[in-house]
Parts: C-alpha cells; structure tokens; sequence
C-alpha cells in the first residue's frame, strides 16, 4: 500500500513541477507584463511576479492534491468494495451451516418420532383406536413440518391417515399403496427410508420418510414384517421453513437438491421436481446467464453433489451473487445438499456510492484552480460522510454476524444439554427393561424406577415443546376463574406426598388468608409454583431445610388489585455468575443438573398473564440467613379477596 501511494505521489510532483516550468518558461522569454496579461486584461488587479509565482504555486499543490486524493478515493473505494464482498460471503456460509443443522435435526427428530410409532404396542397389536391416537399425537409434535403420517399394513394398504376427519378416513381406507418406494424399500430391506420428491395422488410434490413394523418373534430372529409408519413433508412447507430461518436484510434465498440433482425446493416453483441440469432447467437458466456463469454454475452444482461444503461467486448482467452450499445428514448418512444464493447488495450499494464520489472527484480536478481552497474542505466533508456510510454498513454486517454466532453458540448448548438430559432417563428405562427380563419377580419396584424415568424424559419433552412454543409465540392460555389459595395448598400437599415417600424432613410452609380469585390458565400456573417448589427442594438444606410460600396483597384500588406469592428456601442461594441471566434459556450449572429451561419457562407464562417474575439471595439486605426467595406478581379481578374465617396453618413436613 505504502508502495502505491509512492508511485501516485510523484506522479502528482512530476504532473505540477512540468506545469510550473512551462508557465515560468512562458513569463521569462516572452516577456509578457502581467498586468496586461490576455487572460487578466478585464481585470483591475494588478499581479507581480511574486503573486504569479504564488498563483503557479497554489495551483501545482492543488493539483498534486486533487490527483492523489483521487488515486486515493479509487484505492480505498476497491478495499471496500472487496471488505463489503468478503462479508456477504462470510455470512451466505455462516447461514448454510446453520440452515443445514437445523434441517438435519427437524429430520433426526422425525425420524425419532417414526421409531417410537413402529415400537408402538399399539401399531403391533394393531388396536386401531389406540394407535390412531398415537400417530396423531406424535404428527402434532412435528407439525412445523410434516403434513401428516401414514400407517400401512403388511400389504401396503393404509390403515390410518392423521389429519383427516371420518368422512375422509372412510374414502382412503384400505387404499393400496404397496407400488410406492416408501412401503417397498422398507418392506424389502427392514430399514429406514428417506425418499427423494414424490408426486403425491393430489398432485402436491412431498419428501417421505418411512420406517417399516417388525414384530419380533425371538432373540436372533429377524423378524415378521407387519406394515411401515410413513411421514409426509409437502416441498414447498420445507423450502418456506427454511426461508423464514434467513436473516431479511441479506435478501438470500434458498434451495435444496437431492443426491441426484432433483431439485426439492427452489425460489422457483417450475424448476420443483426437474432435474437441476435437465433440458428445462438449462434452457430456462440459458435465457438469464451468459454461457460463462452456466458453466461455473453446473460446476459448483457438480461438485456440491458428491456431499462437500463450499461456495462460489456466479454474475450475470453485472450482479453478483454468492452460492454457498453443504450437505444435510440424517444419522450420520448423506441425505440432500442445502444453497443459500446471498446477492451481493450490499457490495453494490457500497459500490454505487464509490462510483459517485469518484465521478465527483473528477469535477473537482477541473475546476480546482478556482476552488483550490474550498475543495480541501469538501474533500474531508466527502471523506467523513463515507467513512460514516462504510462504518454503519460494517456494523450491520458486524451484528448480523455476531446473531448468527450466538445463534449457532445457543443451538449446539442446547443439543449438548438436551442429549445428556434424555440420555440419562433413556439409559435408565434400558437397564431397567433388562434387568425386568432377568428378575420378573421384582416387577413392582423396577416398575416404579421406569415410571419415574419415562415422567422425567416427559418432562423434558414438554419443556422443549414449551421453548419452541414460546419463541414461535404460540404460547396458548386457557384462562377460567379460580381460587389461587386452593390452588397453591393443593399443589403443596403433592409436595408433601412426594417428600413423605422420600423419607426427607424438608419442611413446606404455607398458611393461605385470603380468597385470591384469578382468571389464568390454572395448569400453566400450576407449571410455574411447582417448578419453583422444585427448585426450592433441591437446593435446600437436605436435612431440617424450610420452605416458606408466602401470598400478600397490594390494593392500590379496585380495579388494580395484584397478589404476590413468594418462595423462600433456606439452601445454598442463587450463584452470582447466574443472576444476571437466571431466567433465560440454558441459565444452570453443570454440577446442579437440568436443562436450564424451566425459569425461562416460568417466566414467560407469568408475563403472557400481565405479570413479573423476579428472584434475589435473603442475604442480600445483610440478613444471615442463606438460600433465596422467588417472587411473581399477577393482577387479580376486581373486589373477588375475601379473608379465610378460619384460617388453618398448613405446615407439611
């Protein structure tokens, strides 16, 4: 750089020292009186040698000036046009990889839901109300994506179609799939299939995943095929989900090729289900691209088949767009390769304003021995103005990085987080499964221990599908009139119950004095004070430990009243280094346990009822006492509290 600026510098010397030779040159051999001077005799300013060697002075520095900043507008002008171009690739790649883990993992679970229907007792025994509850039920947990799941008997005929009334049901029952790919595979090779795209009977292209029913008949066995469990996804659900993922201001769009180069999904309809390097494909893309950018495309298409990740630049009609691409896995097996297509908008725009600050530049060199002075100051006003243009584009793209970052931080914690969580109950229910076989006459208490990791992988499920819910802002409330007093005395003796069994000697205090009538979701609050009671109990003291719930009143009028409930526990406290974001996601310590979800959950139910939720350590005001106290506010209906006449001390140990 020091290099180039040398070169641009002398040449300006050289271009002014030639300018003041040939003017001096002029005024010594011909002798020429300045004052009647051709070019000054309409004026009455009379000029001597000195103010024409001044003149001759001023405008060789302006000009040196006006050249090198010029050279210097069109040097930083490529830097930044070549920053802005780096960004929108960085980005196009840091949104395919993303893109392709979240879409691999949409897939495993799936897949996931599709093992536990082809385990189902249900399906196996065929009890066909039972397992039409089942399938149901497991289509609504991936109804994000998938369009409905199919059961199909040994010979291909379906026996149940999720998402359809009776009346329907009726017409399609028994209809004979058995040519379909995703019924044969399975029942050839008693594994998994994932299909390519499938005109569907009502013409509408779908992907399916299919798993086929094995009835096992004895150890060693391969068992009896008795039908498959099919999932729908429609491509255009796939390609839309995937599209709402993108970050808007990049204006990227995405699609999705089989292993084979069908096209599964583009921004495109027509080019859905044709093969990407087919007749039409290529004639349509012939009309758009110049040959050169077809071929470098084809190429780039090419190679992203055979499961590798990368990128390239394709042009066309002076635009640029960048292509990145990477493979989606399902279980480790490649599946279908993801593109983002990243128009380089922002370079353009960066580079529209390059162009006119040079176009400007060159007026000023013309007109610079008039304005010589006042183009230094526009000179730095110009500079500034695109410094402060380039530095907020920089920042956006700064910001959206660092979003995708967190984004991508956030995923893996949960993933890593989530797996140890369903490993530990998983691993749990298998040990106990075989150690059933080997000891049938302990069946009640192995029982118990498989109740109680299957309540804990459930609830795990249900926080995970409570997350999702909340960040789609699909959180439903089902909101009647009740007492919240009874509520919180009936959850407590659960507690009570549960803490009896367990041979602890925690205490739980509560002593209601007030009916607290509420109109609120009753299980969603009944979610929140358990999950804080939860908490309470595990960090409490393991022996003589006190939990103290607590409700009072603020009547500030009658149409304003609120009731605060709060819980007190005598435990270790809340870690410092987790206050500050103790009610969002992941918010734990790997040696305390759990998900981290359950105050972010909490949270958000009792702000989607108008209220707040807050926790601080009890020695926080100088108190000596240890452990912490929760709170949350709720409104409660106008003129509904009324004292308890007798009121009763539930003090359960």
């Amino acid at each position: 750089m020091l290099g180039y600026f040398s070169k641009v510098f002398a040449k300006s010397i050289q271009i002014s020292t030639t300018l003041y030779a040939t003017l001096k040159l002029m005024y010594k051999h011909l002798d020429i009186k300045l004052v009647n001077l051709h070019l000054f005799k309409n004026t009455a300013i009379p000029l001597s040698k000195t103010n024409f060697t001044m003149l001759i002075a001023i405008a060789a520095v302006a000009i040196l000036l006006s050249v090198f900043s010029y050279q210097y507008y069109a040097f930083t002008s490529a830097k930044i046009s070549d920053i802005a171009s780096h960004e929108v690739k960085t980005n196009a790649q840091i949104q395919v990889h993303d893109l392709s883990q979240i879409l691999s993992n949409k897939f495993e679970s799936i897949s996931a839901l599709l093992q536990t229907l082809a385990d189902s007792p249900a399906i196996h025994n065929n009890e066909y109300n039972r397992a039409s509850i089942v399938i149901n039920t497991r289509q609504q947990y991936s109804n994000q994506l998938t369009d409905f799941y199919m059961w199909l008997d040994k010979n291909g005929k379906m026996n149940w179609l999720s998402n359809i009334n009776q009346s329907a049901y009726q017409k399609y029952k028994g209809t004979d799939l058995s040519y379909r790919p995703y019924f044969s595979v399975p029942r050839d090779t008693h594994a998994a299939y994932y299909s390519s795209l499938i005109e569907s009977n009502d013409k509408i292209p779908r992907l399916y995943i299919s798993y086929p029913v094995i009835n096992m008949t004895g150890k060693g066995s391969p068992g009896i095929f008795t039908g498959v469990v099919v999932a729908s996804i429609r491509s255009i659900t796939l390609g839309n989900v995937l599209q709402h993922q993108l970050i808007p201001q990049f204006n990227s769009t995405v699609g999705l090729l089989d292993r084979k180069g069908t096209v599964l999904y583009s921004s495109t309809p027509s080019f859905i289900g044709n093969d990407v390097f087919g007749k039409d494909i290529q004639s349509m893309l012939s009309s758009l691209l110049p040959s050169e950018s077809i071929d470098s495309l084809n190429n780039l298409l090419r190679s992203s088949l055979q499961g590798s990740t990368g990128s390239g630049d394709i042009s066309a009609q002076g635009k640029t767009s960048t292509i990145s691409y990477e493979p989606v896995s399902i279980n480790g097996k490649y599946f279908l390769t993801l593109y983002i297509s990243a128009p380089h908008n922002l370079a353009s725009d960066v580079g529209l304003l390059i162009n006119q600050q040079k176009n400007f530049s060159t007026i000023i060199v013309i007109v610079i021995a008039a304005v010589a002075f006042g183009i230094a100051f526009l000179v730095f006003l110009w500079n500034k103005r695109l410094k402060v243009t380039v530095d907020k584009r920089t920042a956006e793209l700064k910001t959206a990085n660092e979003q995708l970052k967190i984004h991508d931080k956030m995923q893996k914690e949960f993933i890593n987080i989530a797996s140890h969580e369903i490993k530990t109950p998983t691993q749990a229910l298998l040990g106990y499964s075989e150690l059933l076989q080997r000891h049938p006459e302990k069946i009640e208490e192995i029982s118990q221990a498989i109740f109680r990791n299957a309540n804990r992988l459930q609830r795990l499920t249900n926080d995970i599908l409570d997350v999702t819910r909340i960040e789609s802002q699909t959180l439903k409330l089902r909101k009647e009139q009740f007492d919240l007093a009874d509520l919180i005395s009936s959850i407590v003796e659960d507690f009570k119950n549960d803490i009896q069994k367990k041979g602890s000697n925690i205490k739980l205090l509560y002593e209601p004095k007030d009916h607290l009538i509420l109109e609120a979701d009753k299980g969603r609050l009944t979610q929140v004070i358990s999950n804080l009671l939860s908490n309470a109990i595990k960090f409490s003291k393991k022996n003589g430990g006190k939990i103290s719930i607590a409700t009072t009143m603020q009547n500030s009028n009658d149409d304003d009243k609120k009731v605060f409930v709060s819980i007190k526990d005598d435990g270790t406290g809340i870690d410092p280094a987790i206050m500050p974001r103790l009610f969002t996601k992941f918010a734990t310590k790997s040696e305390a346990g759990g998900t981290g979800l359950g105050l972010f959950i909490s949270k958000s139910i009792i702000e989607a009822h108008g209220g707040r939720i807050w926790a601080e350590n009890n020695n926080s005001d100088g108190a000596e006492a240890g452990g912490a106290t929760f709170y949350f506010m709720l409104p409660l209906l106008p003129t509904t509290i009324t004292k308890i006449s007798s009121p009763t001390t539930h003090n359960f140990v």
